[in-house]
């Protein structure tokens, strides 16, 4: 064997090494944490007694309605005006309440003077 040779063979070795062949799917079945769920009747008769029929009406009709932003049955009768998002910068102050803290330290100033 000639050192090409050899050498071919480190390449190819390392080459599957670092990018392996494609593994054979597995045989085991997908894992659903929901699979054979189910709940007692009286447990949902009670989910069902506790919201009113009025409410779940009108969650139904509201559900109906055109919305502008999501979109709906029908489009708005004027084009939502949309923003880019972008939002002027605030000049940069003094932070609210610091006449305040100036103040008291002023007084600690005057305080400590008249301890001298």
């Amino acid at each position: 064997m000639s050192e090409l040779d050899d050498l071919k063979r480190q390449v190819a070795e390392l080459k599957n090494q670092i990018d392996p062949p494609p593994r054979s799917p597995s045989n085991h079945p997908r894992f659903d944490p929901t699979e054979g769920m189910s709940m007692p009747r009286s447990a949902m008769q009670a989910m069902i007694d506790a919201v009113p029929d009025a409410l779940m009406r009108d969650l139904r009709s509201d559900a109906r309605k055109p919305n502008p932003i999501t979109g709906g049955a029908t489009a708005p009768s004027q084009p939502v005006k949309r923003g880019s998002g972008w939002v002027d910068a605030k000049p940069l102050t003094a932070p609210e309440g610091i006449k305040l803290v100036d103040q008291i330290a002023e007084g600690f100033e005057k305080r400590e003077r008249r301890g001298q």
